[in-house]
């Protein structure tokens, strides 16, 4: 009395399904990568970037938002782009104290060539 038996495809299975809905509670790829490029954002803003971008990425491929990397990503962009504003204005008031040149000017009349002439 053998009983007939047919093979069962692994896609008829119940444990073919290994995709599992993500909890609050869970870690998922980039979530560590987003939280490290947080904190890391307000002390040196391109390695922030650039690990923001690639977790932001990694948990889009999951089907997960991130937010930590979000965040990271909006604070290190705005944190670069004030420091270049910084620079400019910076610059633009070094360049402004020497009068655009006319400082130059009155140092050439005091050498050895004011004596001269």
């Amino acid at each position: 009395m053998a009983k007939d038996t047919q093979p069962v495809a692994a896609t008829e299975h119940a444990a073919a399904d290994t995709t599992t809905p993500i909890g609050p509670y869970d870690d998922f790829p980039g979530k560590t990568l987003g939280i490290v490029a947080l904190v890391l954002a307000f002390f040196s803003q391109i390695p922030a970037l650039i690990l923001g971008i690639i977790g932001w990425v990694w948990s889009k491929n999951a089907g997960v938002s991130n937010v930590p990397a979000k965040i990271a990503v909006g604070v290190s962009s705005a944190l670069i782009l004030l420091g270049v504003l910084a620079l400019v204005g910076w610059l633009i008031l070094v360049v402004s104290a020497f009068d655009g040149g006319g400082a130059w000017q009155e140092w050439d009349m005091m050498g050895p060539g004011r004596i001269r002439s």
